[in-house]
């Protein structure tokens, strides 16, 4: 029951702030420009459509790049705002179990996060239906092509990023140490499509150290034929599904350690963390 009561209370303090709407309607006007105007030329060149299920797991890494900033502030705003107004002598001294806060904290930032990053396909779909002066570029509407890029491509990296920035945060009593997580996830990405599979040559520890999929999609890029792009939906790969499950195992890992290592402890004016907890109340710590 405490769990749901700190998932809506962190969904209602969140909901209520405008950045959280204002990350909402950007990433849904640049999902909607990258996808009618941005990718233009790669298109033509590439010759398939704007539209194409390879277009829009294009644009769904790319935007899912620029949500981490967004993703950041939900997660670490999440875990470290009590510790940051002062309000953790009152909340940690609370009937709750670690698991009822920390899990409700996450979930509700998670759940935020899912529905901000679900504006990726519907920003691309927009574009297929409003194309602008690139009707001509517009092909058949694949339904798979959208659902397949949220649920195997932004909603896996949505979590992943999420449970790196909230462990950081809650480790650190910052939110600013989310952006730390962000860090490491676009560093872990870019490291391993730029080195390990492309300077190194290989390829397949690559796509499974590749946190975002960005080397997976590189290396379709390369295989795949425009009839292919224009025909086959990124996501159901075996490769792209194994490096789902691993990030998944990855980011459960470190939740699970963020778990097992938090305590409810306050922090003084001084720096010093002192025990939050009579030793009579010991028994809600797990």
């Amino acid at each position: 029951m405490k769990f749901w009561e700190t998932f809506r209370f962190e969904i209602g303090y969140q909901g209520r702030r405008g950045s959280t709407w204002l990350y909402f309607v950007l990433l849904l006007v640049v999902s909607f420009h990258m996808a009618r105007d941005v990718f233009v030329a790669e298109a033509v060149e590439g010759g398939y459509f704007l539209n194409a299920p390879f277009a829009v797991a294009q644009v769904t890494l790319v935007a899912c790049i620029l949500s981490l900033l967004a993703l950041s502030a939900l997660a670490g705003g999440a875990a470290a705002r009590d510790v940051e107004t002062r309000m953790h002598p009152i909340l940690y001294t609370a009937p709750v179990s670690k698991a009822d806060y920390l899990g409700g904290r996450f979930l509700a930032a998670f759940a935020l996060g899912a529905l901000i990053t679900a504006t990726i396909p519907a920003g691309i779909l927009a574009a297929a239906l409003l194309p602008g002066d690139h009707a001509n570029l517009m092909g058949p509407i694949r339904p798979a092509a959208y659902t397949s890029a949220y649920f195997l491509l932004a909603l896996p990296n949505t979590f992943v990023a999420m449970a790196l920035m909230f462990s950081a945060a809650v480790f650190c009593r910052r939110g600013v140490a989310s952006y730390l997580g962000a860090a490491f996830v676009l560093f872990a990405a870019i490291v391993s499509r730029q080195v390990l599979a492309e300077m190194m040559g290989y390829w397949d520890l690559a796509k499974l150290t590749d946190p975002l999929g960005l080397t997976m999609f590189g290396e379709l890029s390369m295989v795949w034929t425009p009839g292919e792009k224009n025909a086959l939906v990124v996501g159901p790969q075996t490769w792209l599904l194994s490096n789902r499950l691993v990030w998944l195992g990855v980011a459960l890992g470190v939740l699970a350690l963020t778990y097992f290592r938090f305590r409810f402890e306050h922090i003084g004016v001084d720096g010093r963390r002192r025990w939050g907890r009579r030793r009579a109340g010991a028994r809600y710590d797990t």
